[in-house]
């Protein structure tokens, strides 16, 4: 029975018949139903896809490719420091730290399989194993000669590789596993959805054909359009339906449709913006975790400011300086450029209270510069380590914006975790050259020149050469103390060092011995060469140190060299100070060599 828009004799239209309505009805719900149903499936199965399947596939695949670097860049650097360690050849070492960028890159990459769950406890093995290599073996092979021995040594750093390499094999092949897991799960979801897709058509398809031949004209055709729109929708293709010529239930539901089509597309829109937003600084925070991680155990201001610069760079997508207060506190210097690299002390230099560096320095608050002023358009945040500056951190825009917000906020939290590194790896560098040289002369101390005789002398006997050591000891210094005083006498000693340190040439290292008494290392020299230095040196501080008739002091020299007089670094120092005394005894200011008179 056709629906005909009839009309009475009074101008009002017919009402379909009952049967009519229920079957529209009817055939309306079953439709509405296999839409909703296929609606549901389709986006089921791309927001499966798209949030679960393909970032885990990718997730998966980035790690396996930066685990294999990880590991190659691991190989790079053990075989370059055991090849220091044999050789001491320092194109090894820079080979070592060469590969030191490739490994955190590569680190970085792998973090991204901490977020699945059945490879967080391999990751962080093999990241704590790495960490215990790098940190037990390796920052330490880059001293000669290493604690322990050569031989102890290389044992330890093979037992620390070989159990980082047990993590990373286990790692691989889990991740792997993980891989081979997920393509099946994909699979069979796939075909679970197209099973029940094709189970939904089927059953549509069987109802629409029963009432083909009587809803044809108002019920099929507006159907049709319909379920376009709705396989548009499914696709992701979120236009409005085409206007429905049928019954008001039709046009309602079309209606529908357009409303949750414009619906889904906001929301799509605004899911797809909260992303990108949580993925930015998602990525912010993870840059900030990775530097927190490698500069925990740095002591190396250069590579503390370093990778600080490089992470607010990343942070902030554009140029960044790193300035640092001055040892007097009354100006900045500029130390890292993200354009140049490191700077030169000094070479470009800012004033408390001057600019936007400046006003951040001296009020230890975030200051913006003004480009109507002349100002750069830059934000400087203060690294602040408990009440006191120690330097700025200046991030020029963008060309996506200001810095200002979520990355304004990573870069404060940048710069308080960086600020603490940064104190603390000067103090080190500090306490560390306190520790090695002589406040007063400025030469290296005896502690230093322990180290470095052991060191010398395992190298000549390496590589079968000869050296020397050189003992100095200035004559009636006491005398010298008791007339004119000590401070005259600090004096004294320290024109005696400016004289030794001039005099020095390529291979030849003064010290500090103890009260008037000074070391000299000669690495490239036999006793002879290292006679004629002490001759020469001799000559010199009688003639820096008279002062018209009258001699303020002169110097004696003991002189032994390896292996002619000693076979060891201890030996040779006592036969140094033995030809020394000699000296002294034998009428002072004159030169003597272990086992016989010079000069």
């Amino acid at each position: 029975m056709d629906l005909v828009d009839q009309r009475g004799q009074e101008g009002e239209p017919v009402k379909p018949a009952p049967r009519l309505i229920h079957e529209v009805q009817r055939l309306g719900l079953t439709v509405s139903i296999a839409a909703l149903v296929i609606v549901v499936l389709v986006v089921f199965r791309l927001v499966w896809s798209a949030a679960v399947t393909t970032p885990t596939d990718q997730r998966l695949q980035s790690g396996l490719l930066a685990l294999e670097d990880s590991h190659q860049a691991m190989l790079d650097m053990d075989a370059a420091l055991r090849g220091y360690l044999a050789t001491g050849d320092q194109f090894f070492a820079d080979t070592a730290t060469d590969a030191a960028p490739v490994l955190a890159a590569a680190d970085t990459q792998m973090v991204n399989l901490l977020e699945e769950p059945q490879l967080r406890q391999d990751v962080l093995a093999l990241l704590l194993a790495q960490q215990r290599w790098r940190a037990e073996w390796a920052d330490q092979a880059r001293r000669l000669p290493p604690p322990g021995g050569v031989e102890l040594f290389l044992k330890q750093g093979k037992a620390l590789f070989d159990d980082y390499t047990a993590r990373k094999d286990a790692t691989r092949a889990d991740t792997l596993a993980a891989i081979d897991a997920a393509d099946r799960s994909n699979v069979i979801t796939q075909w679970i959805v197209g099973g029940l897709l094709t189970l939904v058509g089927v059953a549509t398809l069987l109802v629409a054909l029963r009432g083909r031949q009587r809803l044809q004209r108002h019920v099929v055709a507006p159907v049709d359009g319909l379920l376009a729109s709705v396989r548009d929708i499914g696709e992701g293709r979120l236009t409005p339906p085409h206007p429905v010529d049928g019954s008001a239930e039709l046009v309602a539901l079309r209606d529908g449709l357009a409303d949750m089509t414009v619906a889904l597309r906001r929301q799509r829109e605004e899911a797809a913006a909260q992303a990108e937003r949580l993925q930015a600084q998602t990525d912010r925070l993870r840059t900030i975790l990775i530097m927190t991680r490698e500069i925990a155990g740095s002591l190396n201001t250069r590579y503390v400011i370093d990778s600080t610069v490089q992470a607010a760079v990343a942070v902030t997508d554009g140029r960044v300086l790193l300035w640092l207060l001055e040892e007097d506190g009354n100006g900045l210097e500029l130390a890292y450029d993200s354009d140049r690299g490191p700077v030169a002390p000094m070479e470009t230099h800012c004033h408390l209270g001057v600019g936007v560096v400046g006003r951040s320095a001296r009020y230890g608050q975030i200051s913006r510069g003004d480009p109507e002023t002349g100002e750069d358009a830059a934000v400087a945040v203060p690294l602040v380590v408990g009440a006191r500056v120690i330097g700025i951190l200046e991030c020029y825009d963008s060309v996506e914006g200001e810095v200002e917000g979520q990355r304004l906020s990573a870069v404060e939290m940048l710069a308080t975790l960086s600020g603490s590194a940064i104190e603390a790896s000067r103090l080190h560098a500090a306490t560390e050259r306190l520790s090695q040289f002589d406040p007063l002369t400025q030469l290296a101390n005896r502690r230093r020149l322990g180290a470095d005789l052991d060191s010398a002398v395992a190298n000549a006997k390496r590589h079968g050469t000869p050296m020397s050591v050189i003992m100095l000891d200035l004559d009636h210094f006491k005398e010298l103390n008791d007339r004119y005083g000590h401070q005259q006498g600090d004096v004294v000693l320290q024109e005696v060092a400016s004289t030794l340190r001039t005099a020095m040439r390529d291979g030849e290292t003064a010290y500090r011995y103890g009260g008037e008494e000074f070391a000299i290392l000669v690495t490239r020299g036999g006793p002879d060469d290292a006679v004629q230095l002490a001759e020469r040196l001799r000559a010199r501080v009688e003639a820096d140190f008279r002062r018209g008739d009258k001699q303020l002091v002169t110097a004696s020299f003991g002189v032994a060299g390896l292996p002619e007089h000693a076979g060891d670094g201890e030996a040779l120092l006592s036969e140094a100070d033995r030809a020394l005394y000699s000296a002294k005894n034998s009428g002072r200011n004159r030169v003597h060599r272990a086992g016989g008179l010079v000069g």
